[in-house]
């Protein structure tokens, strides 16, 4: 099999524009050696591909415990990103967690293949893995299909290289799987699967799969609790603890720290602490609102705690507040009321918002939160195509349109809506 992969990754480079006539020669490959046979029920070797940010692999971690619900004495394989794996590393659902930077490969197709295909010979063949799942929607999803299909899965659901045909003007099942012959069953999301995490959930009750609950979880251990429980305890008792969220994965998504300040500071005289969480990316930044606020009301943590030890840190909270990101939803999982700020226009959110509402795709997942947004998009935006998120720019744009006093008046709603659930009780 080795022999035929290598003159296949010549012919790829030589022929590029032949590639998915060329992968039959893949497929036969898998064939001939046994791979795509059928394997005795109660022996399943399941593989999971999910190569994305940390708040996404966050999202799929109730993903996981169904699927281990499902398949209580499988062997499950995940493959993540680096980034990502600190969080799942002691997810009870998987018996093995594997790394992979998609963000590395060459983007060349012969070049991507054959870097695929160098992992799966080393990690994945000798699994001879019954199916593989893969439950991202949306874009750039090419690299987990490649390395799904090259696993040499028998099975391998979940969604293909277009997800979003299926919600365009022309959407039919035909135009969304046109050329998905990476996938055995490829799942077309129904449009009222909105949330990103509804989606990840349809890929199981697809191929009729049970769903008994659809929360997410967070794995840490006792080291990372006790490790977070003494940083924290410099915060007086009588002191509500807020996570600040400022970091983002995209510029255009970080609200200025500047103008956040000014929010901390018409806060700062309730009887709050505010727990800065991040990693060196925030350092500064985290630094800046630390110098800006009276002494004792922060607690920088920025670059200091490992991803589980913030993750510890945020279960001992109790309110976040913040930006679109990983963190905040970390803080959803761990029910921490929530004031998020999104970049994405107010008056775009029912525009196909199953492919472009960032909003409504990642929404703080069942939990108490108040969400902010600009009420338009700034007039270059405006001018320009729909995107996803719907800001244009590298850094912060419209989002900057939301004003202090609106964090503000979002927590105090927070806070009184806490009180009266405490009074009721």
């Amino acid at each position: 099999m080795e022999k035929i992969f290598a003159d296949l990754i010549e012919r790829l480079k030589a022929e590029p524009n032949q590639a998915q006539g060329l992968m039959l020669m893949a497929e036969a490959a898998f064939e001939n050696a046994g791979y795509r046979e059928q394997v005795p029920v109660g022996v399943e070797d399941i593989l999971v591909v999910r190569l994305d940010a940390v708040g996404d692999m966050i999202l799929t971690s109730g993903f996981l415990r169904e699927l281990r619900a499902n398949y209580p004495y499988a062997r499950i394989t995940l493959v993540c990103s680096p980034l990502a794996r600190p969080v799942v590393e002691l997810c009870p659902y998987v018996n093995e967690v594997l790394t992979f930077d998609k963000d590395s490969l060459d983007r060349n197709f012969p070049a991507m293949f054959e870097t695929l295909v160098g992992f799966c010979k080393e990690h994945l063949w000798q699994r001879h893995f019954s199916m593989a799942f893969l439950p991202q929607w949306g874009s750039d999803n090419l690299p987990g299909l490649l390395m799904a299909y090259l696993s040499g899965a028998r099975e391998r659901i979940g969604y293909g290289v277009n997800p979003y045909a299926s919600w365009g003007a022309e959407a039919s099942p035909e135009v969304a799987v046109r050329d998905n012959f990476l996938l055995t069953n490829n799942i077309i999301a129904p449009r009222e699967a909105v949330a990103e995490i509804e989606k990840h959930f349809y890929v199981l009750s697809a191929v009729g799969l049970a769903i008994n609950k659809d929360n997410t979880e967070l794995f840490f251990d006792a080291a990372d609790f006790l490790r977070a429980q003494d940083m924290l305890q410099v915060i007086p008792p009588n002191c509500k603890r807020v996570v600040l969220g400022i970091g983002a994965g995209f510029g255009s998504r970080q609200y200025p720290v500047d103008k956040l300040v000014v929010a901390l500071k018409a806060l700062a005289a309730k009887d709050l602490c505010f727990v800065i969480v991040g990693g060196q990316a925030e350092v500064a930044d985290a630094n800046f609102i630390e110098q800006s606020l009276p002494s004792g009301k922060v607690l920088n943590l920025a670059g200091k705690t490992t991803l589980r030890e913030t993750e510890a840190v945020i279960g001992q909270a109790d309110y976040y507040v913040g930006n679109d990101s990983g963190v905040m939803h970390m803080a959803a999982t761990a029910q921490l009321p929530c004031v998020v700020i999104y970049r994405e226009a107010q008056d775009k959110e029912d525009f196909l918002p199953g492919a472009l509402s960032e909003y409504r795709r990642f929404p703080p997942w069942q939990t108490q939160s108040v969400i902010l947004r600009p009420d338009h998009q700034l007039e270059e935006c405006a001018n320009r195509p729909p995107i996803y998120g719907w800001c244009h720019h590298a850094e912060a744009h419209c989002i900057t349109q939301i004003p202090s006093s609106q964090i503000v008046a979002a927590f105090e709603a927070l806070e009184e809506l806490q009180q009266r659930e405490l009074a009721s009780e």
